[in-house]
């Protein structure tokens, strides 16, 4: 069964596409860069998106669902009864974390400094529209009090007496009240009475304003600039201040972008220099340095146009796809040198138009591989549910199309103009005719080197072509291909591959999930400054959750109230929480103050539906520490029904990305089992929610394009097996990414899930083209085929994987965790891909014979073809040709002036201007 049938037909296509190419290849140059030109205009309208709700967040993320919820029953109102502990969204905030340099933190020197910063902070103004606003006129109240998380235990510390200590993590106030310390606090070592603050190393004031509504929600994000530009010029002898705002981190994030375009200057010098370096050979004639130059500029081209035709759409565009270009021209240089290797193969006597014609056919399927396989991994990343990857999977995706198409019309067109200076033996600088080493022999070296070629280099007398073989060419065949096919070292090949494979699974499973939103911020930005002292001093600890009850809950009732109390424990005695004493429950609260004073109020009972309600609404809710509790009760539109319920429990110790996918699972389960409609929720479950859903979204990224593959393979590789063998060799790639990451410090998140993404497209890259190569060879012995396939693809493999690397490596030191990430898994992928096509899958194919991936048809032992008659451009006729068995039957053949007169006893790809037909 002929399983290369659309192989062929492709190569047959593409040898016709090459030949006109040939042609007629003005057009093919000018129009593509008219093209990239109006498309590069679409970049006039290039705006970052920096969201990192909308970016980095699953679209379908459960918090979100659970936000809309508290919306409905507990909206909040900033203009006047503001809790922070019942936000709803992060709002508008501003906040600083003090340190001392040097004495402890609640000392009276200290105290005194942080009280000035927030005198300082509050008299901070801006002007608009004619109007001055200062913090008291934009922040959030409670009772007519603008609400600062921290001012009351700061005012109450240094006002009170010797014999006043403050408890850690509630205070009690002289007046009965408490204040929540643990939030304000950090670094705290207790004294010798429990609970008794003895030192502390970090003191926290967090300033919130209104944004209800569009005109408050301006002029404090007016406020917030105005707040991060004081603090960033403030100067103390005595303390360290740390600051961010609830802008910070999208505005840090959006800043990257301009941080890390300068850097893609670097990228393509470098890899302009590279490929020129690639290009060259000591003949100056067959050399191509301008090519190598022009296969950059082509990937530029491919940039440019994906860029300007998905921002004329209407695509987001955000700091992740400033990544994309470097990739983009590392991809372009490598379909470069696919074609440039399969010029290479061609007869140096034929015509332009044939040696396009043959190049087109044999690189094609190659480039046509790395294009399907590349674009089919980056659209089926598109369909993920966090938008940062969607947006980069779509942009690169389309740079991928117009690479493919710049580089078979563009690039090719170079081609023809540069082979035509090749055929008329001119100078690869000067386009002038020079003569051959030979006929100068009496000249210098030095002339003879710089000065001289010849095109005909490589054809003996007769007119056979031995090849033009790159050094690199040469000892992938002579050398390393003969030394992989030894048994002891495939042997030892197999070995290293069960060790790594080992390891790499165990990686897998210690692969940590979600990245902490502080690495989206530069390494030196201000935000990271803070959230690094946060995380040192404030995890003791953490949020308050909500957990609401929906149900109309009859709460009068005593097998209620001990149903509510029973689900509310459960929460609270969780490996996350506080504890019952550090939760907020009105209606503990409410049963201890009628117990309290049911003897001295008259009528004061919550015995029944009437007097439960009346004296809550008119005793309890009125005294001034409990009155908060009205944010927690939804009544109905007369006050005689409650609706829902909230109620709130403190979190502890959620230091890392672990503890807080582990508390919302934890959270969400119980909640599941309450026997009432239960909703938890905090406005960090939204960003929590990543951590839960990166790992489902890959493996079903990894599954849908893992099997893709498996189809593109079984259509282009010529052998069903094979393809097999491919996608298993994809399988082992993307299980090394992943594994390795772990060890590299990287997680497994919005990043490098980009990167898991990518992994497919190049595995297939790597892995089908030397397969295919395997599989098109005519020798029977395995082996043979092995070091063909090496000979063949070694060095585009190694020249790819070297230029995408090259093309990333600018990255490496980018002062950003998401640009390292790229760069850490990107060199991951290419390495383990360039590892697997250049080493393992040549040693597994040769263990799989001679009938499973060959072609079971063979030429006779002399290969030899009749030589066309002198003058004859074309000649058929028949020969002879053996199949397994001993039959003998006759082949037609057809050859062409200047094609080899033999075949070669190192095989030859499928060439449809030179094949034998039965």
């Amino acid at each position: 069964m002929a399983y290369d049938c659309i192989a062929r037909r492709i190569s047959r296509l593409f040898a016709l596409y090459g030949g006109f190419l040939a042609r007629h290849p003005l057009p093919f140059l000018v129009l593509p860069v008219m093209l990239a030109a109006g498309l590069g205009a679409g970049m006039y309208f290039l705006e970052s998106e920096s969201s990192v709700e909308g970016l980095y967040t699953p679209d379908n993320g459960q918090g979100k669902t659970e936000r809309a919820v508290v919306r409905v029953h507990f909206p909040v109102n900033d203009s006047n009864d503001f809790q922070a502990s019942r936000l709803v969204t992060f709002g508008r905030s501003a906040s600083v974390i003090v340190t001392s340099k040097g004495h402890d933190i609640l000392s009276l020197a200290v105290l005194s400094e942080i009280h000035s910063v927030y005198r300082n902070i509050t008299g901070i103004s801006l002007e608009m529209s004619g109007t001055n606003y200062t913090f008291e006129d934009l922040c959030a109240m409670w009772q007519s009090q603008c609400v600062v998380d921290g001012y009351h235990l700061l005012n109450f510390t240094l006002e009170k007496d010797e014999n006043t200590t403050i408890g850690y993590p509630w205070t009690n106030l002289p007046d009965g009240a408490r204040l929540f310390s643990g939030a304000t606090l950090g670094g705290v070592t207790l004294g010798p009475r429990a609970d008794d603050v003895s030192t502390a190393a970090a003191f926290k004031l967090t300033f919130y304003l209104r944004s209800g509504n569009s005109e408050d929600d301006k002029l404090s994000e007016e406020w917030e600039k105005a707040f991060l530009s004081y603090m960033g010029n403030f100067e103390s002898d005595i303390i360290d201040v740390s600051r961010t705002s609830s802008q910070s981190l999208e505005e840090e994030l959006s800043a990257l972008t301009a941080r890390i375009i300068p850097r893609f200057s670097i990228t393509f010098t470098v890899l302009i220099t590279f490929s020129i370096l690639s290009c060259m050979m000591l003949d100056m004639v067959r050399t191509k340095p301008w090519l190598g130059m022009l296969g950059v500029l082509s990937a530029g081209m491919a940039v440019v146009s994906s860029m300007g035709l998905c921002l004329y759409c209407g695509v987001t565009f955000t700091s992740v796809v400033a990544s994309m270009p470097f990739l983009i021209v590392g991809i372009g240089v490598d379909d470069m040198f696919i074609m440039l290797a399969a010029w290479r193969k061609t007869h140096p006597g034929g015509s332009v138009e044939e040696r396009m014609g043959e190049t087109y056919a044999e690189a094609a399927v190659s480039i046509t591989i790395t294009t399907v396989t590349d674009g089919l991994a980056f659209g089926i990343g598109a369909i993920t549910v966090f938008p940062a990857i969607r947006v980069f999977c779509i942009y690169t995706g389309v740079a991928v199309l117009f690479d493919y198409f710049f580089q078979i019309t563009f690039f090719g067109a170079c081609m023809v103009y540069v082979g035509r200076r090749e055929k008329g033996n001119r100078h690869a600088a000067t386009c002038m005719p020079v003569a051959t080493p030979h006929e100068v022999e009496d000249r210098s070296g030095c002339y003879r080197l710089f000065c001289t070629g010849n095109t005909m280099a490589g054809v003996n007398e007769r007119g056979e072509f031995s090849g033009s073989d790159h050094a690199v060419m040469t000892f992938f065949k002579h050398y390393f291909g003969h030394f992989i096919t030894k048994t002891w070292v495939k042997v030892v090949v197999m070995l290293v591959f069960a060790g790594y494979l080992g390891c790499a699974i165990w990686g897998c499973l210690q692969a940590r999930e979600g990245i902490r939103l502080s690495n989206l911020a530069a390494d030196d930005s201000y935000v990271v400054s803070y959230n690094n002292k946060d995380d040192q001093h404030f995890t003791t600890y953490g949020a308050k959750i909500s957990v609401i009850f929906t149900d109309e809950l009859e709460y009068w009732e005593a097998t209620v109230q001990g149903q509510v109390e029973n689900a509310l424990s459960r929460f609270e005695v969780t490996d996350f929480t506080a504890g019952k004493n550090e939760s907020e429950s009105w209606l503990r609260d409410y049963l201890d103050f009628i117990d309290q004073f049911s003897g001295i109020i008259p009528g004061l009972n919550a015995s029944s539906k009437e007097p439960f309600i009346t004296n809550l609404r008119h005793h309890f809710l009125t005294i001034p520490r409990f009155k908060r509790y009205e944010l927690d009760i939804e009544f109905n539109d007369n006050k005689s029904e409650i609706l829902a319920s909230r109620f709130l429990v403190q979190t502890k110790e959620i230091s890392s990305s672990v503890r807080e996918k582990d508390l919302v699972i934890k959270m969400r389960e119980l909640a599941d089992q309450s026997p009432f409609q239960t909703t938890v929720y905090h406005p960090s479950f939204i960003f929590y929610d990543q951590y839960i859903a990166i790992l489902p979204n890959t493996l079903q990224n990894l599954g849908i394009a893992t099997a893709t593959m498996f189809v593109v393979a079984l259509v282009l590789v010529p052998h069903p097996v094979c393809s097999i063998w491919v996608t298993l060799s994809i399988a082992s790639i993307c299980t090394g990414v992943v594994g390795y990451m772990t060890f590299w410090d990287v997680n497994l998140d919005a990043i490098s899930m980009i990167n898991i993404i990518m992994c497919i497209g190049f595995s297939v890259d790597f892995s089908a083209h030397v397969t295919y190569a395997y599989v098109s060879c005519k020798e029977d012995s395995s082996n043979a085929r092995a070091v063909f396939a090496l000979y063949s693809l070694g060095m585009p493999i190694l020249q790819g994987a070297l230029s995408t690397i090259l093309g990333v490596a600018a990255l490496s030191t980018a002062p950003s965790y998401i640009f390292r990430t790229f760069f850490k898994t990107m060199f991951l992928v290419i390495l383990l891909g360039a590892f697997h096509g250049l080493v393992i899958l040549p040693v597994v194919l040769t263990f799989l014979g001679q009938d499973v991936c060959g072609n079971k048809r063979r030429y006779s032992i002399d290969n030899k073809m009749p030589t066309c008659q002198n003058g004859l451009k074309e000649q058929t006729g028949q020969l002879e040709t053996q199949r397994k068995g001993g039959e003998v039957e006759l082949a037609n053949y057809q050859c062409r002036s200047g094609d080899p007169k033999r075949l070669p006893s190192e095989c030859q790809h499928t060439n449809p201007a030179f094949e034998l037909d039965s």
